[in-house]
């Protein structure tokens, strides 16, 4: 399956749902592919602790620099988890045709491909998204953010690519307090099912930064978890909030 994590607002986090998402699926048996989508601006060999070591990457594979396996690496920190970086230039960025070619021959290597799509909806989110058989779209708690979210959700509906939303940073404490919107109205705006909340967590930042694992007792890595297990077709409830202030 080629799943497609996008937004129509940058900041939102979508590194960090696809490194994050990749993990739990990994710890769930599967084998990961991720493809940095995001030319010019890439951070998951950074987060999954490739770093420096990577040589090749995505346009190397389609200038026929490198075979396709040289552009991918192993993240040192996870097991089934592997990386093919982003362009380094903007230029260097593929056609959809081009992503559809790679992921179909990628798809025989690994159970799970997942792209991290570059933020808006120009040229980089149409080749994103292009060979994608589901989206999550990724929106923090907030309106604005919420409203590009519909925008992206209703270019998915007229591409046939069934996308489901993810809210992220949630800070539980102002939304009880009722000094931000709650997650219905957030969901109501977007236009989405949700799939899945993911609190604001220092940890996760700290890790992403360091290209570290992300601590199992970190309440982040639980949601995580439960986002991969509905991916794969479970019934998950979703924690009160006050539970996510723990």
């Amino acid at each position: 399956m080629v799943t497609v994590v996008t937004s129509g607002k940058g900041g939102a986090g979508k590194s960090t749902i696809s490194a994050g998402l990749a993990r739990a699926l990994a710890h769930r048996g599967k084998r990961v592919l991720l493809i940095d989508g995001d030319a010019g601006l890439r951070s998951l060999d950074v987060m999954l602790g490739i770093g420096g070591s990577a040589v090749h990457d995505l346009s190397d594979v389609l200038n026929g620099n490198c075979q396709p396996v040289h552009a991918v690496y192993p993240s040192p920190i996870c097991p089934n988890v592997f990386v093919i970086p982003a362009p380094v230039e903007l230029e260097q960025m593929p056609t959809p045709d081009d992503m559809v070619e790679l992921c179909r021959n990628f798809a025989e290597y690994y159970d799970e491909i997942i792209i991290d799509c570059p933020a808006g909806i120009g040229r980089g989110f149409l080749t994103a998204v292009a060979a994608a058989d589901n989206a999550l779209v990724v929106t923090t708690p907030d309106m604005v953010c919420a409203r590009d979210a519909q925008i992206v959700a209703r270019l998915l509906e007229e591409k046939g690519i069934p996308s489901r939303l993810i809210v992220n940073r949630l800070r539980p404490h102002p939304i009880i307090k009722g000094k931000m919107p709650d997650v219905d109205e957030v969901i109501d705006t977007a236009g989405l099912q949700l799939i899945g909340v993911l609190p604001e967590d220092e940890m996760v930042s700290v890790a992403n930064a360091y290209g570290k694992p992300l601590p199992s007792e970190s309440y982040a890595a639980v949601c995580f978890a439960n986002i991969a297990a509905r991916l794969s077709g479970e019934t998950v409830a979703l924690a009160p909030l006050k539970k996510m202030q723990s």
